[in-house]
This record gives structure tokens, sequence and C-alpha cells, in this order.
């Protein structure tokens, strides 16, 4: 078990360890220059201890308000028009942290303010890049806002909602919002918090000419203000390792699908020449349990080779668990093949048995038996090396899977982090089926 205390030094140096046993290719550094250096920055942030703080959400909802009355200063422009900002402005936050050195927050541009799909895509990015999210909204969810919030949430971000202009409801109309809120959101297992703040309220004031005018009343931030001083205090160094592994785990990803795609045809042929050894012994050997323990070897070493060829690299016992696995969890692999298996061994033997005493024509079936189970340890191995493949892309080992396991760790054991989070682990979708075209 790590202690608390000890995750951010563990966490540096298992990604610096985790990089060097990636053994990245001159190519894959310089295809994937771009997503390193967020990486980099990210650990250099981890270091140093600076985390970034975004708001996010619709055109108009406060966020540079919100941004103003956290600091108590004028810093971000604001408009009665909305959609006053149009590119990201970061502040250093005048505030100390028992836990780290330097905070900065960072406005953004509304979810709905850039129509272009690929202004969208980077302003997200930016996004996912802080530590921490503000996600303000300013009445109940929108079905834009719970998509955002579900984008953000399959790209393990921590988030905190933000409802501003709470001044304008009564006590029951806030419940009933809250309310809707929490039923939109039921899809996290445990309730997202919610923090009610006034960034900018504002009062109708009668004049002595009759004319009635709105002035700017004090910001009622007190309540988040304290709570992100908490959240920072307890768990800031927390959110920087989560951000850190989240881009290492993205990196590896990529790094994985490029390589099963650049080899898919190397793999073909490799799965090609295994089924064929494979088909060859099974076809001369009359016994099932030779033929059983000969698939096994086949199949590990298959697994081993093409661990290699993608340079992902399993020992012997991990391919022959792996194998093992494969067996379990696949119907074919774990009941049908060995039901055919049998039922052509014991066929073939009685047709052995039964030569002497017609004569050898009993013999006669048994070479299209022998076909059949050559073609059934074709079709085994072959569906064999493209599961192995689709576990290299989707699994993790202690070795090279340091960023996923070190990830998934601090969402388990961190109730702190596991609320912000809503525990949507179960969003992330990389089905096999996206990812069929890069399997051999």
């Amino acid at each position: 078990m790590i202690n608390e205390r000890e995750i951010p030094e563990t966490c540096k140096f298992l990604l610096a360890q985790w990089k060097e046993n990636l053994n990245l290719t001159n190519y894959e550094r310089t295809k994937f220059e771009h997503i390193l250096n967020r990486l980099d920055f990210q650990i250099n942030k981890l270091k140093k201890r600076e985390m970034q703080i975004s708001v996010y959400g619709r055109v108009g909802v406060g966020k540079s308000s919100l941004l103003n009355a956290l600091i108590e200063k004028q810093v971000f422009p604001t408009d009665i028009i909305n959609g006053n900002t149009k590119t990201s402005k970061s502040y250093r936050w005048d505030k100390s942290f028992s836990s780290l050195n330097k905070v900065e927050l960072q406005d953004s541009p509304g979810i709905d303010e850039v129509n272009h799909s690929k202004k969208e895509e980077i302003i997200f990015n930016r996004i996912l890049d802080t530590d921490l999210i503000l996600f303000v909204i300013d009445s109940d969810l929108t079905r834009i806002e719970l998509n955002s919030i579900k984008d953000l949430l399959k790209n393990n971000k921590p988030i905190l909602i933000v409802l501003n202009r709470c001044d304008q409801w009564n006590q029951k109309d806030t419940k009933l919002i809250i309310s809707s809120i929490h039923k939109k959101l039921s899809f996290c297992e445990q309730k997202v918090k919610i923090a009610l703040v006034a960034s900018s309220p504002r009062e109708a004031k009668i004049k002595p000419n009759g004319t009635v005018r709105s002035e700017r009343k004090m910001p009622k931030v007190k309540i988040l203000k304290n709570e992100l001083k908490d959240i920072i205090d307890q768990n800031g160094e927390l959110l920087l390792c989560i951000n850190s592994l989240r881009i290492a785990d993205q990196f590896y990803k990529l790094i994985k699908e490029n390589r099963l795609l650049k080899k898919k045809e190397e793999a073909q042929s490799l799965i090609g020449k295994y089924a064929t050894l494979k088909a060859s012994g099974v076809a001369i050997n009359p016994f099932l349990m030779i033929d059983l323990i000969t698939g096994m070897a086949f199949d590990s070493a298959l697994i081993i080779q093409l661990s290699k060829l993608y340079n992902l690299e399993v020992g012997g016992p991990t391919a022959r668990q792996l194998v093992k696995n494969l067996s379990l969890q696949n119907s074919f692999l774990g009941g049908a093949q060995i039901g055919i298996q049998i039922s052509l061994n014991i066929l073939r033997q009685i047709f052995i048995l039964a030569a002497p005493l017609t004569g050898g024509l009993s013999l006669a079936p048994s070479a299209p038996i022998a076909i059949a189970q050559a073609a059934l340890a074709i079709h085994t191995t072959k569906l064999i090396g493209r599961l192995a493949a689709y576990k290299f892309l989707i699994s993790t080992n202690k070795k090279v899977g340091r960023p996923t396991l070190m990830l998934n760790y601090l969402l388990e054991k961190n109730s702190d982090l596991r609320i912000m989070l809503g525990n949507f682990k179960f969003l992330q979708s990389s089905t096999k089926n996206n990812n069929d075209f890069l399997l051999p």
C-alpha cells in the first residue's frame, strides 16, 4: 500500500521509469512530438507543484465574473453582451496553499461560442490539460452541458459543478434545480458536488427621480473559495498526478495503436506461419492430449513473437497465462473447440482401430478428419493471434502499464477525488469493434 504522502514522488519516479521502458523509435518521437511535449510540460508542473484550474461552460453563464470574484480583482474582462471571452486567458492566484507553490486560474471561451469544430477541439484539449475544471452553469443542465460533462468524465477529468446566479431563485426553486441536475447526472455512482455562487449579483434600486437602476452587490463566492482551498491543500498534488498519468496513458494508447497498425501485415504473416505449424502437428499426431499441449505451446510462442513484433514484450509465463485467459474469455476457444477436437479425435481413433477388421478401408475417412482438425487448428490460431493483439492494445502490465495502474489506484483509493470524478470509469469506451482495423 502506498502512503498518500508518498504518491507524488512515487508517481514522478514511475513516470520516468515508464518512459525509459517504452523504447520509442525516432519515428514515434517525431509523430507524437506534440503529446510528448504536453506530457513533459505536465510532469514539469508536477515537479514544480504548479496547478492550473480552468472554468468551462456555455456562453454567458458568468465564467469570467466568477474568476474575478474568486481573486477579488477585475482581471478577466466581462461585458453585458454574452461571450466576451474569445481566447483562453490565465492569471496567477494571489493566495498561499500548503501543498502547492503556484495556482493559476484560466478563463476560456464558452462551449457554444466557437462554431468551428477544429477550434472547439483545440479549446477542449486545452481545458483537458488543466488539473481541475470548474464547470459553470446558471440554471438546470442543458443537453449541450450534459454532453460536455460526459466528455470530461470520459477523459478522467476532475470537475466541480458551479451553479452561478443562485441569487435569482428562492430556496424552493433552488432545491428543484439541484434535484433535476442530480437526476441528469444519475450515471455517476456518487453525487457530484454542486457549489452555489452569485459571482456578480445585482439589485434593483429606485432613484430619487423615480427611475429604476440595477446596482452591483458583493459577490457570494465565499463557500466555493473555501472549498477550493480545501481541495487544493488536501488533493492538489494528487490532481497533478492524475493529469500527468492521464496524458501518459493517452500517449501509451496512441503508441500501441500505431504499432499495431504499422505491424499489421507482419503480424498476419506471423500468425499464418504458426497456424500452418500447428495444423501440421495436429494432422500428423493421433493423440488428443498431445494435440492440446502442442497447441498451447504454439499459441504461447505466437504471443511471445507478436509481443516482440509490437515492441510490447511479454515473457513465457505471461504468454501462457494469456492463452489460458483468452480461452476462458472466449466461448469457442474454451468450450466448442475442445468439444469438436474430442469428437473428431474419437472418430479418428475408431477408424484406426477398425482398420485390421476392414482391411484398411476404415482408414479412408480418417484423412478428411485430419484435414478438419488442421482447419480447426488454423482457425483457433488466427483467433488467438487476433485476440492477443487486442489484449496488447487494451491491457496493462507492471512494466509498461504503470500510468494506467497508478491512475486506477488513485481513482479507487481517494474518496474526495472519486466524487469529483463521479466513479465513471465505465463511461470510457474503447471497444473491440472500434479497434478492429488495427487487428491482424
